[in-house]
């Protein structure tokens, strides 16, 4: 929540929709983590993965994923499971032609980061990455 003396009140041609609760924060949507004096920004709270009642963060994977030096951006999305509810996938854009063990790398890349619950079980090389109208990357389920 965030509270702000230029926060809007609603949104343009809804009236019904207030942004802001009697206190005058707005729910964002954003998870955020406090480490020291810094907020590091994790993720959604609409997008959040749920791998066996373990949250995953989307972006948090994807940080990690982008991190090789083949990869130009990726996207991470749920998957349904019958076991666990859902699983953790991941499409990736690489900067060129697939170095012959990227894939490899980028699960080791994972596994040296994340819980073993936010490691993608898949990982596909796509040409591109779908953008909504809103700009932002379309991250609905795989």
């Amino acid at each position: 929540r965030i509270r702000s003396p230029r926060t809007a009140i609603s949104y343009l041609g809804e009236e019904h929709s207030a942004l802001n609760d009697g206190e005058g924060f707005v729910d964002t949507g954003d998870i955020v983590e406090r480490r020291g004096d810094r907020y590091y920004f994790l993720g959604r709270k609409s997008g959040v993965i749920n791998v066996g009642g373990l949250k995953v963060y989307p972006e948090e994977v994807e940080a990690v994923i982008n991190r090789h030096p083949a990869v130009r951006m990726s996207i991470v999305r749920s998957k349904r499971s019958p076991i666990t509810g859902s699983l953790v996938v991941a499409d990736v854009v690489l900067k060129g032609e697939p170095p012959p063990e990227c894939k490899r790398e980028i699960l080791h890349i994972c596994r040296e980061s994340l819980a073993a619950h936010k490691v993608p079980t898949t990982i596909r090389f796509v040409p591109a990455l779908e953008v909504a109208a809103a700009g932002k990357l379309a991250r609905q389920d795989a």
